[in-house]
């Protein structure tokens, strides 16, 4: 499926044209991916400029180009390790994503930040038309993903007539009410066999001869 959207062009589609074939949906969790950075905002930059004017590429800096080349890439380096080194983390989700998003919905996700990263640093008119454009065409293709599963679990659920319903209602997060009795505290429950026993004695005196069902059902009925 192509797209045609990456951060910087100038010209954008207005529609998403949805993918020939059914989303690739995930069926694990991803796999854990290590992520570096350097926390620049950390930087003291007192500090920074300090070792800065006392450092080689200050002091004596190399006459020709192509060693002042090398000692400023290898000054700033040297001081970036030094003031905000690179931090690596591994990160690892502890929850699958929803089911129905897709591989090519991460992907085109990842490009719509993109686009929103170069619109938060430019403020330009032409990015954030490309930011809001990208957007738009993110939230047509969450709706058409949720569409395809959708339909996938319904359309592979149609074997049983009650499985339809059945993944209906999961789909819904409907909950069957529970067709049990509400049941009382222990001690009243047992204060309330105690009393019809009492009862049925007093009016019946052969209480083993009476039917167990209506034994029950008065026991319902007296509760």
């Amino acid at each position: 499926m192509e797209f045609g959207y990456f951060a910087g062009e100038k010209k954008r589609q207005s529609s998403l044209s949805p993918p020939a074939t059914s989303p690739d949906f995930p069926t694990a969790l991803p796999t854990p991916t290590l992520h570096s950075s350097r926390r620049l905002h950390s930087i003291d930059v007192g500090s920074f400029l300090t070792y800065l004017k006392s450092s080689q590429l200050i002091t004596d800096p190399p006459k020709s180009l192509g060693p002042l080349l090398s000692a400023y890439n290898t000054t700033l380096s040297s001081l970036l390790d030094k003031h905000a080194p690179i931090v690596t983390k591994l990160s690892r989700r502890q929850s699958p994503s929803n089911p129905w998003f897709s591989t090519t919905l991460r992907a085109f996700r990842s490009t719509l930040r993109h686009a929103e990263n170069i619109w938060k640093r430019t403020h330009s008119a032409a990015d954030w038309s490309s930011f809001r454009s990208l957007r738009n065409q993110y939230h047509k293709l969450i709706l058409f993903s949720k569409k395809e599963y959708y339909s996938s679990v319904v359309s592979s659920a149609s074997d049983n007539t009650k499985r339809p319903w059945q993944t209906v209602n999961k789909l819904l997060h409907r909950k069957s009410s529970s067709r049990l009795p509400t049941t009382s505290p222990g001690t009243l429950l047992a204060d309330s066999f105690a009393s019809f026993f009492h009862r049925q004695n007093i009016q019946t005196p052969s209480v083993s001869h009476q039917q167990p069902h209506y034994i029950i059902s008065a026991l319902i009925l007296s509760s």
